[in-house]
Formats: structure tokens, sequence, C-alpha cells
């Protein structure tokens, strides 16, 4: 399966494949603040700062396929590394907001 060689990589992956797996039902982690969040966010994200991860992890399911995305991407890659260190199967690093927003597809607009 694919996943598990996606949730290996550090970079970003293409925002289309974030949207296929989205559409499968993958968890979606906005790890920017509060504020960041509150100006703008895919509507199926989470707010989870990077600062919150070790107290949020500890009571979340490992196993679910898990996207995080940030401003830039380095935060998501940062909360990636953490998860992954932390036991979860399968964490992604989907990059940055805005590319993810360019990429939007049609029905999720």
């Amino acid at each position: 399966m694919l996943l598990p060689l996606l949730s290996r990589l550090s970079s970003p992956i293409n925002s289309d494949t974030c949207w296929e797996l989205i559409a499968q039902g993958a968890r979606v982690i906005d790890v920017r603040s509060e504020i960041e969040y509150a100006v703008a966010h895919l509507p199926q994200a989470e707010n989870v700062p990077l600062e919150h991860f070790a107290e949020w992890l500890t009571t979340q399911d490992k196993s679910q396929v898990t996207l995080l995305y940030c401003g830039a991407g380095i935060r998501a890659r940062q909360g990636c590394e953490l998860l992954k260190a932390n036991g979860f199967d399968c964490v992604i690093n989907a990059g940055a907001l805005g590319d993810l927003l360019k990429a939007i597809p049609a029905q999720s607009a």
C-alpha cells in the first residue's frame, strides 16, 4: 500500500494526493496557532497547535491516517516527526495551507 511509503517522507506530499486522502477519511490537523487557524483553515481541519502536541497525542488513535499542515510546511514536518516518534502509524506532511487551498477539488470548495 502507498500510505506507509508516503508517511515515511518528511517533505510535503502533492496537494492532490492530500485531497484524495481527505476524501477517503484521513484526519486533518492544522498545527498553526489558534489565531492563524481563526483567520483561515480547511473546513475538515482540527486545530492542534504544535506546542500542544505532547498532551494531545496521548489521547489519539495512533492507527488513523493523519495529515498535518501549517503555514509553510515546517511545523507540519515537526509535528509528523513527533507523532512518528510516539508510535503513530501513518502521519503525512500535507505542507502549506495555501498550497492545499489552491488544489481544493471543486466538490470540496
